[in-house]
């Protein structure tokens, strides 16, 4: 499924609304939780075990999802992997059934058989990838800066 632009953009201002000011990652996955009528659940992991893994992960299972990230990143990257996962899940993206081998070695705390799908980074040409990371960019802008929320650019984008 690909998506306009403007349709991006309206993902992310319908969310933005769920961005606490002063940005806070927890309040966010909470707000983003019950927004969406079901858990979000960060997993930090030590980059050692990602290695080969893409930055992020989209874990969704019956009940919950789960956003797997570096917990070695700098606080603006991990926010940055989280608003990406964020976007696959909001714009509806769909990722792949079970778990490859690689991923079953690397989080074998995963219950993999609650699995439903899996949305991780494979090629960086591909269209939910730019999707998502464009919501992601638009939505860090709304966390950390005010300017980028003003009326005047929300004028210059065409939003209204």
């Amino acid at each position: 499924m690909t998506f306009s632009a403007h349709e991006v953009i309206g993902a992310a201002r319908a969310i933005e609304l769920l961005v606490p000011s002063p940005w806070d990652r927890t309040a966010f996955l909470e707000s983003l939780s019950a927004h969406r009528g079901r858990p979000i659940a960060l997993v930090p992991v030590d980059a050692v075990t990602l290695q080969g893994l893409p930055c992020g992960l989209w874990l969704q299972f019956h009940d919950h999802d789960e956003i797997v990230c570096h917990a070695d990143s700098s606080s603006y990257h991990v926010d940055q992997t989280i608003m990406h996962e964020v976007g696959h899940m909001v714009l509806g993206h769909g990722g792949s059934t079970g778990a490859d081998a690689t991923l079953r070695e690397l989080c074998p705390d995963i219950d993999f058989d609650a699995l439903e799908s899996v949305m991780k980074r494979s090629n960086f040409d591909d269209d939910q990838e730019g999707e998502a990371e464009t919501f992601a960019d638009l939505l860090m802008s709304a966390a950390v800066s005010r300017y980028r929320r003003s009326s005047a650019m929300h004028d210059f984008l065409g939003l209204t």
